[in-house]
């Protein structure tokens, strides 16, 4: 028998088993899709792995102590939020980067406060300093969105320098420190002598209140700095970005082999656990599509990394029973053989299979990648059907793949997508952007001769700008929605039903309600008022008379967009326009269970959809007027035509613009006939 008598060497048989997992799913994701290997997609998944390994650090330390920080991931993202908006405001990026790391040290003190001095929960005191944190940012930026500067100094310090992924270097550095930190001082070998037995600790004369009080404050101090890794790789922040990313970090130190009880830690182990998620989540983009299952990746990676997690959790429950128990936890000198020959003789087997599947891989074929906002909508299903006819009629197949919502959050998530779809090396790509930070990705997409075409809202202004500034521009089309146009379209109708109305009154308040932060709702709220206001100074009767009430809301929790017109209707508006459909889906939802003050209002919408029509055949108060449609069917046809004709270097039609529908009562039949109208 091999007795083990050193937690090192336990240590190091964990990360042995968690690396040699990583060679085999590296070798079996290559195996199905060689293109997993490509050059860019490591450096993809290496920039997105630098802010989660941080935050396991971080996590590390207050796990070691048998705490949790629920609060990791709410505090990157306030930290880059606040920070972004002092740089909006005209802060330089020197002093933005100092101010990251004292938003996260601040919020580890007061994490440290509460769990170690007022003996409150740290699951009670971190869920609730990351409620406090994230609304706070939220509330004290005012703004649904900030955004960092592309090609600076700092994309290349943290993020990307010259094709390298340079926060590695820095993450290297990081995580020798935290060894130090924890094996080699005081500090860390007090705060694993608290996880072993806090009492015992505190009888011994160890300052436990300042010990734990260190590992809280350290935790949050590397979620500051995961905050500016984050920023530097994903230029659009908004409050609920980055949901999820405490869970991650977390789930990654177990796997990692740090005891949930506290009292041991593995750094290295917490950062080879974060990785695997990170190959996981990547790999399952690679493999989906090519066994051809529908099935979202972000929830396949969830049930995955759940049964991970509770496993490690629970492996180590029973290992620590063995030793409370008296038993020793002893390791069969056969049984490390016959296990070691088994694992060997599978990464042997599975890097012949690499080989041979990346020397003789020809199963190129002719490959349409659609990156859209989202993809269940019956919006985008709509946009689906119409790329899906124009690659049949060319003979290419599609993959249509699009975040779970159409929300900034999300932008890492479409990110990858869009990264897997170079990677994976497509005929050609057509892609809307939630947010900016793609310029990069654009230019490898150029690098690879691959034609792109920007649809619906497109590519955002600051990052088309820059590819048209780099020289590897891949943007052969623009196949766009006329947002603007469209806007005024619904103010022309809007207008023509109320200006008896202005006509009378001595003022007239008219509001928008905006369903999102996007280029596409700002179209469409600015068409609207620029043409609507036009409109009131032409005429006599009502030059003068209206004025507007904007309500700016990023998504559809809280009942965001009902408290919107509770607002606007406390401002005296007698006419809404609402900009997308979630809109008039929240307030129709919210007027249909009895409410009856907003009788006077009329009010105009956007998109289509099931509510919609319901409302405008009720014919009855509150009056929703009409609504404007996109022809979504036609938008995905024309964009994957445009980009099949660029693959084949046929000649393209560099702009196609979409004009927006009007629709009501009396059309919407003949629309839904035409893939126009759309319910769901």
């Amino acid at each position: 028998m091999m007795k083990i008598k050193r937690p090192l060497l336990r240590r190091a048989q964990q990360n042995i088993v968690i690396f040699t997992t990583l060679i085999v799913l590296f070798l079996f994701f290559t195996i199905v899709n060689p293109n997993f290997i490509d050059r860019y997609n490591l450096l993809s998944m290496a920039q997105s792995f630098v802010p989660y390994a941080f935050l396991a650090l971080g996590v590390t330390f207050v796990v070691a102590t048998g705490g949790i920080d629920l609060s990791v991931g709410a505090v990157a993202i306030a930290s880059a939020l606040i920070a972004g908006r002092l740089y909006g405001l005209g802060m330089p990026l020197f002093f933005v980067v100092p101010i990251m790391i004292a938003i996260g040290a601040l919020m580890g003190c007061l994490n440290g406060f509460l769990v170690a001095k007022l003996k409150v929960p740290a699951f009670i005191a971190t869920l609730g300093t990351m409620m406090t944190i994230r609304g706070f940012s939220a509330l004290l930026v005012r703004i649904p969105n900030v955004i960092f500067p592309s090609n600076t100094w700092f994309n290349r310090v943290f993020s990307n320098a010259g094709g390298f992924p340079i926060g590695i270097v820095w993450l290297v550095g990081f995580a020798a420190l935290t060894v130090v930190i924890v094996y080699k001082t005081k500090i860390g070998r007090y705060i694993l002598s608290i996880g072993s037995n806090e009492e015992a600790t505190r009888l011994s004369g160890i300052n436990v209140i300042k010990y734990k009080f260190i590992a809280y404050a350290i935790c949050g101090t590397l979620a500051g700095v995961a905050g500016i890794f984050y920023s530097s790789s994903f230029a659009t922040i908004v409050a609920a970005s980055g949901d999820g990313m405490e869970l991650e970090a977390i789930a990654g130190v177990y796997i990692g082999g740090t005891v949930a009880a506290g009292g041991s830690a593995s750094v290295v182990g917490s950062l080879l656990g974060s990785y695997l998620l990170v190959v996981i989540r990547v790999g399952l983009n690679f493999l989906l599509p090519k066994l051809n299952i529908e099935f979202d990746s972000t929830y396949v990676t969830y049930v995955i990394t759940g049964v991970i997690v509770v496993l490690s959790v629970v492996f180590d429950m029973l290992k620590k029973k063995k030793m409370d128990n008296g038993q020793r936890v002893d390791i069969n000198k056969k049984k490390i053989i016959i296990s070691s020959i088994v694992s060997g003789s599978l990464v042997i087997a599975m890097t012949i299979g690499t080989i041979f599947a990346v020397a003789f891989h020809n199963s190129k074929e002719k490959m349409i990648a659609v990156i859209a906002k989202g993809e269940t909508h019956a919006f985008w299903k709509n946009v689906k059907a119409g790329a899906t006819e124009a690659c049949q009629e060319a003979g290419y197949k599609l993959s249509f793949r699009g975040p779970e919502q159409e929300s900034p959050k999300y932008l890492p998530d479409q990110r990858t997508l869009l990264q897997t779809a170079i990677s994976n090396g497509a005929d050609g790509i057509c892609f809307s952007g939630i947010g900016e930070g793609f310029a990069d990705l654009f230019q490898q997409a150029k690098q690879y001769n691959i034609p792109v075409v920007q649809f619906d809202s497109g590519i955002w202004p600051n990052d088309y700008e820059q590819i048209v500034n780099s020289a590897k521009n891949p943007v052969v089309s623009s196949v766009l929605n006329d947002n603007y146009g469209g806007g005024e379209l619904a103010a022309e109708k809007l207008f023509d039903y109320v200006k008896d109305q202005i006509a009378l009154a001595g003022s007239y308040t008219v509001g928008v309600i905006q369903h999102d932060q996007t280029v596409s709702a700002y179209e469409r709220s600015g068409g609207f008022m620029d043409k609507f206001a036009a409109l009131a100074e032409a005429d006599s009767a009502t030059k003068g008379k209206v004025n507007f009430e904007l309500e700016v809301k990023p998504d559809v929790t809280n009942e965001n967009y009902y408290n919107a017109l509770a607002t606007l209707k406390e401002e005296g508006a007698k006419a809404v326009f609402m900009t997308g459909e979630p809109v008039v889906t929240q307030i129709y939802d919210k007027i249909k269970s009895g409410l009856n003050q907003y009788n006077d209002i009329v009010f105009v919408g956007y998109d289509a959809g099931t509510r919609q029509i319901d409302w405008m055949k009720e014919n009855n108060k509150p009056l929703l007027l009409g609504s404007i449609a996109q022809d979504s069917y036609k938008i995905g046809y024309q964009a994957v035509t445009q980009v099949i004709k660029a693959a084949q270097g046929k000649p393209v039609d560099t702009d196609i613009t979409t004009p927006g529908i009007w629709w009501d009562v009396n059309n919407y039949e003949e629309l839904k006939e035409q893939k126009i109208v759309y319910e769901g």
